[in-house]
């Protein structure tokens, strides 16, 4: 059975944004899931939401998080100077880093 002619279904092939109708149609079929069927639904739900957008889940995950204590200090103080000597103009263009590199080879 083909949706793509169904209006409900076809905003996902012609528009990030979601129908009116069709939300809420999602949302009928939200209230009408038994509760034993809610964190099925939800982990979906969210797969969908970061499978169209990879960077989603970005904002929810701590890269640093196994990281010791000291080493994200370091991080963060290296991170700090960089910034400062972006600041200050004490810094090399992406475009002399390349030019550096390619004269040392």
């Amino acid at each position: 059975m083909s949706h793509r002619g169904d209006a409900s279904v076809r905003w996902h092939y012609a528009s990030p944004v979601m129908s009116s109708t069709a939300r809420k149609d999602l949302h009928a079929l939200v209230d009408a899931l038994p509760a034993s069927e809610e964190q099925a639904a939800r982990r979906y739900l969210e797969y969908l939401r970061d499978a169209s957008d990879p960077y989603a889940s970005l904002d929810r995950v701590d890269p640093f998080a196994d990281m010791p204590d000291d080493e994200r200090a370091r991080l963060h103080a290296s991170l700090q100077r960089a910034e400062e000597e972006i600041a200050s103009g004490d810094s090399t263009s992406a475009e002399d880093l390349v030019r550096e590199l390619r004269a040392a080879r």
